[in-house]
Order: C-alpha cells, then structure tokens, then sequence
C-alpha cells in the first residue's frame, strides 16, 4: 500500500504519494520546459528521465534537468514565516500575524500616500506561473500598475514593436519558422547550449543537414552554433543595430525589396527608405569589424532566399540600441515579405487566448523618475523593467514606491546594480518577499514568506511552446513541500481580504460553484459572476478571487480556477483553432461544453495536451490587427532611433577599455533559480572570465589567475579562462552566481563565484524600455595579487 501524505488544501486537496514511479512533471531551470518523469522515494525525487510522452518535448532534455532534485532539496528552503526583528534577525511567525500585519500595513501606505506607492517585482519565477492571474489581480485591485517583471529587462521591445508595427496582442511571440525556412540569420544566441527555440539541440543538427538551409550566425564569439553554421559573421560585441542598419540598407538601396509585399501589405516605406538612405554601408560594417563584402552578401542572400528568417535571443536584447535592434529585425522581415508566413518569422501564440483589450488606448502607466511607459507584454498589462526599480523608491516624489513585494525574484542577483537596490531597500516603509528560497533579497525583507517550489504544487508554465500546435501542460505536485509553506494564490488571497478588496464571496456563487464544471453549470457561474463584479464596481478580478474561495473548494486545488478560466476563455475567444484540434465531432458544441472538454483534458494529461491549432496559412491575417492589415514600416520613434544610431558609434571608454558580456550561458548555468552549489557536476570553477590568448597575455595572466574586473560602480576578481574562441577586447562571464548559501548551522555562508551586478549599472540602459546593457559592459581588467 502506497503511503500519501496530507497537506494544505490549498497545495492539494488530494494527498500526495511520497513513493512513486514515472511521474511527469517540467524542468523548470530554463524557459525550454522539458517534459520530464520523476521516480519518488520518501517524498524526494530519487531519479529524472527525459518524458517520451511529453507531445511538447518528446524526449529532449539536456543535463541540467537531471539536477532538478537539488532545486527542491537544499539548505536554503524556506520553511516557515519570517519577521525581521528589531535587531535585524528573523524570528518566526504564524501565518494570521503575518498576513494581518503586511495587509494594515499595506493599507496605511495606500491610504496615507497613494495606491502608486505599492509595487510588485517579480512574477513567473522558476518556470511557475499560476502566480501571474493572483499577483497582478492584487495589484491592480490595490489600485497599482507599478509591475516590474524580468521579461522587461530582455523582451518587452519585441511586443512594442508589434503594438507599433502590427497591432498585433501582447500575447503573441514573435519567432523563426525554424523547420521550414531557407535562410536563418542567428543573431544574439548560441541555442546549443542555450536551448533556446523548439528542441535547440536536435533542430540545429537537422538543419545543418539540409541542403536548402543556409545558416549565418552573428557572434563575437566563436561558438558550438558557429561551429555548424554556413558562415560565421565575427562582429564586435555591442554592434548589432549597425549590422541590422547595414543589411536594411543593402536590401533598400539594391532593390530588393519584396516590392509585390510592401505595396499590398505595408505603409511607410518611403520615409523608412529616406532613413535607410542615410546609412553608410561601409561605416556600419566597419563598426562591426567585418568587411562590407560580408555584411553585402550576408543582406543579398537573406532577401533573395525564398525564404527567410531570424532568430534572436538575449545577446541583442541586452545591448546598445536594443530597442532598434528589435524594429530593425522586424522591419527588415516586412520588406522581403517574410512576416507572418511559412519558412519566415511567425506569430506564435500560447495558452492565453492572443486578444487585444480595449483598455490599451488609455494611457500607459509612466515611471516617475525616467518617464519611460509600461509595455504590455505577455498580456495586456503593461510592465517595467526592473533596471528602474531603485529610482523609483529613491526619487523625491509624493507617489514614490513605499512598499516592495518581491515574489519569485531575486533582485540583487538577477537585476542591475545590487548596491543601487541595497541603498534604496533603506528608504523602503515595507519589503515582503515571497519565495521558496532564502535569496540575498529575501536577507534585506521585512517579511519572508515560504512557497511550494512548482514541484510541491500545481503548477503551470505558459511560455510559448511549439507552432502551429497550441500545447499547455498542468502539473501536480510529485512531492510534498514544506509543512508552512504556502501557493502564491493562497498568498495574494488572504492579504486581499486581510485588505478588504473584493468583500466576501457572494452566497450565490457558493450555491452555483457545485455544478459550475458541468456546462449548463459554468455558463451560471460565469454569467452571474459578472454581473455581481459589475455590480461591485469591479471586473475579472473579482470574479478571479471570488471563484478562488467558492469554485476552488470543488477543484484539486484552489488555484486551478485560473485554469478553469483560461479554457472557458479559449472556448470563447479562438473556437476555430481550438476546433482544428478536438475534431468535426465538437463543431456543434457551445462554448461552455468546449470549455469543459479542454478542462477535462488538461487535468487529464499531466504529461502535457494539445489544445489549439493555429492556421498557420492565416498567421498574417489573424494577428496584423490594423483594420488596413497593413504594417506600419516606419513608427516615428523608430526613424529618431535610427537617426541616432547613424550619428552614435559605439560607446568606448579608454578607462574602462574592455567589453564584458555578463549572462554567459554554459551547460551549469540556470540564472538565479539553483541555490545549492554542489548542483554543478565536472571540472570548475565554473564562474571564470574568459578571455582571448591576446588580451590575457597583456594584461599577464593565465588560466586560474586571479584578475580583478571593476567599473565605475564596484568590483570582484574571478578566476581568468583563457579562451582562444574569445575576440580581443571582448570578455564575458555566467550569471547566476555570488548568492550566499549556508555552510552550516551558524549562520556562516558560501559564494560560488561572483555576482555580476555588483559592477553594473542602473542607468546603462536602453532610453524607451530600460532593458540593461547586460552584454556591452565596459569594465578595467588587472592581474590581482591577494
């Protein structure tokens, strides 16, 4: 007989099973999310195998998911409510004192200054995003916008650039057509280490394969993507929007443009073609280090190709220009007829239903210090990148953050500038971090309070996962956590009501939650939801957090209601596509007995479910929302942008003569998600900078030789690497590293390596998003001597 063991019901309503076999479950170390199964002992995972069954990943893992036991067992958990005490240790707490103490006091920072003064860093930390619906239904409902998220420190100019260009919805991705294209300029991302795009690994063997495939990688750095890559364009770190400017040009001034598209299909192009008549195509391969001949070549190929794609990740979006880098790709994809179509870059969509809300022509949300506007990304909330957080607590303002809640972040580690964070934390009235982990944030909390990690919980993750197929993947838990710990919805459930926000859940809705999975049910249930919320004065929050205390008493667990919203939502909102992958025999359905299917089977898949189907003949059709459906080539600030590209080589400081890309990813790094070190198997150190045979040689060092790396804003030494792939004045180093971690019962504690934002700044950023110039960091090398 099996032994279970029982927990909150707002973890499980059902007890877990302590031994087990063949439990599918996620990696949740990276955003590639591969299936996995987990054998269980005792209540720990005691063995990790690829999940073949998974329809996501079928099989695909690389050796970080073997590690995944050392993300939920190790001596950094967080196992019970902490309140900082007077002389600044922790001291433990019940969950009623802490929920009642942080509700009043976030009560009095709202009533005193203003809603504005209440922020949230954080959200979809580790993979888990059932917390998003919850935290920002919170938020919003506390009467505050003011999200900072890490996908606005890397992605949000992507979205802008749809909402600019496409009218496309937040909730779209905008991604290479990998296994259909003809041409593919990699730029920003070596995807066999990194994982980045569909099954990185065995999609770029297959492609390097195939005699109609041409692949050009840009990179500093000679890499394992490089290594199979049909030619390899070595440009200078930093120097991307130059080589995109270069290549747009070349299509421009030689005529070939997909003239037929621009007409049909586009605005715009003569002022964008005034612009580009500006660039100076010998300059812009200059800057980049590469002969013009190249940059020509590399521009006349991708536009004549029949088809034609780039694939992109963090290595342009945390550099210089990264937010015309962005456009530039977008444009030069529009020009040559390679938007929305088989074999170029398409929309993708994922879980969430990709609609555009009416709100969006309201004014963003603006941050006080900088006046840079919230994105709308991944949905139809705007957010900010966390680089603008410590100005906004530190400005002199009557609306300046007062109160922090950082959930499933960890921002001295993950964001800009750990002493610009320590230094405004101070002028913080309240800071609650809410994780799973005793992070070096979570050290600088009023309030720390403990969460299932997402393989304690139900769990999902909503990051787009394969095209035209629409999969999603519902996990419960494989293991139980910590006794105390608590969901994020949990969470943000009690402190609404500890705040009043919602009232109490009406009597009506208890009475109709029994039959609400039944589609006659869920029809009631959501019709006189909302007419109740209307008649509150309220909207989807309130029947979100109303259903949590009614509907979620008949659900494996509580916060599953999001989910059970979602698949109503995609009954309502995307029928065709969901059509395409149920069969002819649903055509006659309503909507609710859809949205009941669609549940059924995503309770009934833990190992992962199709339960969409784009058109991918319609990609263009169904997600350019302009009632002409014609692009918009040229958006104002976006010719400003160019326009000070032209004018603006890249930055050099003879102080600080040597470029650090900081964020390296390797085979042992997972951001800040890994709390034990000993995760790292092989030869360390692990956290090294590298550097070319040249420059070591200058400066007088080898291989395990101490240098101290320092900029304007602090420093550390590493270990060098001497690295011959590496480019003479071009350094780099992981991130992830540099978090205490306990070495024993005392309080002592560990690093592993350093913390490469004790040496970045805040304002090295890009002017209209505030992504960070992670990856173009100037910095001073010496050889140290201890």
């Amino acid at each position: 007989m099996s032994r279970t063991q029982s927990v909150d019901p707002s973890v499980s309503r059902t007890p877990i099973d302590l031994d087990g076999t063949n439990k599918p479950t996620i990696c949740v170390l990276c955003s590639h999310n591969c299936g996995l199964v987990v054998d269980v002992a005792d209540g720990k995972i005691t063995a990790v195998r690829a999940d073949e069954n998974n329809p996501i990943t079928e099989g695909y893992i690389c050796n970080k998911g073997f590690s995944i036991g050392k993300y939920v067992e190790h001596a950094n958990r967080v196992q019970y409510p902490l309140k900082r005490a007077a002389d600044g240790s922790f001291e433990r707490i019940g969950w009623d004192q802490a929920i009642s103490e942080i509700g009043a006091k976030l009560s009095d920072i709202r009533t005193k200054h203003s809603p504005r003064a209440i922020g949230l860093v954080g959200i979809g930390g580790q993979g888990n995003h059932m917390d998003a619906a919850y935290g920002l239904g919170f938020l919003r409902t506390v009467g505050s916008k003011r999200w900072f998220n890490a996908f606005a420190q890397e992605k949000t100019q992507h979205a802008l650039m749809g909402q600019w260009m496409f009218n496309s919805s937040p909730a779209t991705f905008m991604h290479a057509d990998a296994e259909h294209t003809n041409y593919m300029l990699v730029m920003g991302t070596n995807p066999k280490i990194s994982n980045r795009g569909h099954n990185a690994t065995d999609l770029f063997k297959d492609l390097a394969k195939k005699n109609d495939c041409t692949i050009v990688v840009a990179d500093p750095r000679e890499t394992e993507t490089t290594q199979t890559a049909d030619r390899h364009l070595r440009v200078r770190p930093g120097t991307d929007a130059y080589l995109l400017l270069g290549i747009a040009a070349t299509i421009v001034s030689r005529e070939l443009v997909d003239y037929e598209f621009v007409q049909n299909t586009t605005l715009q192009y003569e002022e964008l073609r005034e612009v580009l008549s500006q660039v100076d195509v010998d300059e812009m391969a200059k800057r980049c280090g590469l002969e013009t001949a190249a940059l020509v070549e590399t521009a006349t190929e991708l536009a004549k190709s029949e088809t034609a794609s780039i694939f992109y990740d963090l290595g342009v979006e945390q550099t210089p220009f990264s937010t015309l880098v962005s456009y530039a790709i977008h444009m030069i994809l529009s020009i040559t007829g390679n938007i929305g179509t088989k074999g170029g870059n398409v929309f993708m969509e994922t879980f969430a239903p990709a609609q555009l809300d009416e709100g969006k022509v309201s004014a963003p949300e603006v941050a006080l210090a900088s006046g840079i506007e919230a994105i709308r990304a991944l949905g139809n909330l705007g957010m900010f990148s966390p680089t603008l957080v410590p100005e906004e607590i530190m400005i002199d303002h009557p609306e300046r953050m007062r109160a922090m809640i950082v959930e499933g972040s960890n921002p001295i580690l993950s964001f800009s500038d750990a002493n610009a964070w320590r230094e405004a934390r101070k002028q913080l009235d309240l800071m609650v971090v809410i994780d799973p982990a005793m992070t070096d944030t979570a050290r600088l909390a009023d309030y720390v309070l403990p969460t299932p990690v997402g393989y304690e919980k139900w769990e999902i993750a909503l990051f787009p996962k394969r095209y035209p197929e629409i999969h999603t993947q519902l996990r419960p838990p494989v293991v139980p956590g910590p006794s105390e710990a608590l969901p994020e919805p949990e969470i943000y459930v009690r402190l609404a009501e500890a705040m009043d926000l919602f009232g109490a859940p009406p009597a009506q809705l208890e009475e109709l939650a029994a039959n609400a999975l039944d589609p006659n049910g869920a029809m009631m249930f959501l019709g006189t939801a909302q007419q109740l919320a209307q008649e509150a004065g309220g909207g989807e929050n309130h029947m979100l957090f109303w259903a949590y205390r009614t509907l979620g008493k008949h659900l494996p667990a509580p916060s599953l209601v999001g989910i059970w919203f979602q698949c109503n939502l995609n009954a309502l909102q995307r029928g065709e596509d969901v059509l395409r992958t149920l069969g002819p025999d649903w055509k006659d359905k309503n909507p609710f007995e859809i949205g009941a299917e669609l549940f059924r089977r995503v309770l009934a898949h833990p190992e992962g479910v199709e339960i969409a189907c784009m058109d991918p003949d319609k990609n263009y059709e169904q997600h350019v929302n302009w009632d002409d459906k014609r692009v918009r080539l040229a958006p104002e600030k976006m010719l400003d942008e160019m326009r000070r590209a032209i004018a603006t080589p890249a930055a050099h400081d003879p102080e600080y003569p040597f470029v650090l890309g900081s964020g390296l990813r390797t085979r042992w790094t997972a951001n800040t998600i890994q709390q034990d070190p000993t995760w790292r198997k092989g030869r360390g150190p692990h956290c090294t900078l590298n550097l070319s045979e040249a420059d070591a040689e200058k400066i007088g060092v080898e291989t395990g030789d101490q240098i101290r790396i320092s900029t304007r804003r602090g420093e550390f030494t590493l270990p060098a690497h001497v690295d011959r792939k590496m480019m003479d004045g071009h350094v780099s180093m992981p991130n992830g590293f540099g978090g205490a971690y306990p070495t024993g019962t005392n309080g002592d504690v560990q690093r592993e390596g350093a913390n490469m934002n004790e040496i970045t700044d805040t304002t090295d950023r890009d002017p209209i998003t505030g992504c960070p110039h992670h990856r173009y960091v100037q910095v001073k090398l010496e050889r140290y001597e201890a």
